[in-house]
């Protein structure tokens, strides 16, 4: 299967939506103060999310037991605007099944 393929069985957006929204709903609750200094003077109605990208990744990762040594996984990035300027970039680690693995979330 290629990439493509992979990206349209698995709705590559919503699965990276879904993940964000999660996200974003646990750090309003569990980081308060660090969300209200990211978030705090931004009318939340007003963030633009734009898909940003999507990548296919292999590389060593040593916390990962495979066969050849690599750790192969989907990377999917939103950036969030807010007034014509990005500030903040969420990404989400699915494996190649489809998984997902983990997420971070960055000030750009």
């Amino acid at each position: 299967m290629n990439l493509e393929e992979w990206l349209l069985r698995h709705n590559i957006k919503d699965m990276t939506m879904k993940d964000y929204n999660n996200y974003i709903y646990y750090y309003k609750q569990e980081e308060p103060e660090e969300y209200s200094t990211i978030f705090g003077n931004k009318n939340e109605d007003k963030i633009n999310i734009i898909f940003h990208s999507v990548a296919y990744v292999i590389n060593s990762w040593q916390e990962y037991d495979t066969d050849d040594g690599t750790y192969k996984y989907i990377s999917s990035k939103i950036r969030l605007e807010y007034s014509d300027e990005e500030f903040a970039e969420y990404e989400v680690i699915y494996g190649l099944d489809g998984e997902y693995h983990d997420d971070y979330f960055r000030c750009i």
